[in-house]
């Protein structure tokens, strides 16, 4: 993260990847890689471990040991920072105002029939670095003028499930003779 950032470009970043993880071990590994993340909305990251400490019951022993243990380079508890990426990327002021376009919405730019004849007319082949490149470069370009907003990963994912579900399409609709 570069310091030319305006707070709301890291805030777009930071919810561009976020986005991403969907699973616990995702959301633990973006708690680890991200950690400014965490720190954009002070406030907030109070109210977080305020919460966390209240549904599990924490007296003010528990409190200080759960602290002492992230200071002394052991961490936070992975089941804190699930709720903590819940709480504060999910929930809080600092991203409430991001929205981003889903997968499923810049994969739908384009259908698989209409995917097959651009690739047939430019004589692609259907799997590939070049069939990436071409279906990317589409779903880019499509998503730019809807005025989608998206990240590279999900640029690329978008992109993989495209070319999948074009072979699936193929599939369906083709019989192998």
């Amino acid at each position: 993260m570069t310091k030319k950032q305006t707070l709301e470009q890291q805030i777009q970043q930071y919810w561009n990847i976020a986005q991403l993880c969907k699973t616990n071990k995702q959301k633990i590994t973006f708690f680890n890689e991200n950690q400014e993340a965490f720190k954009l909305d002070p406030d907030v990251v109070e109210d977080a471990k305020n919460e966390y400490w209240e549904q599990q019951g924490m007296d003010d022993d528990d409190i200080e040991e759960f602290e002492e243990s992230a200071l002394l380079g052991d961490g936070y508890p992975d089941e804190y920072k699930v709720f903590a990426f819940d709480f504060l990327i999910t929930s809080s002021k600092a991203y409430s105002t991001m929205t981003t376009s889903s997968l499923e919405e810049i994969v739908g730019l384009i259908s698989p029939e209409k995917l097959q004849e651009k690739l047939d007319n430019e004589g692609i082949s259907y799997s590939g670095s070049e069939a990436e490149d071409e279906v990317m470069l589409i779903l880019e370009r499509r998503a730019k003028k809807k005025g989608l907003n998206f990240s590279e990963d999900v640029l690329e994912a978008a992109t993989k499930n495209a070319l999948q579900e074009m072979r699936d399409w193929i599939d369906d609709n083709y019989e192998i003779t």
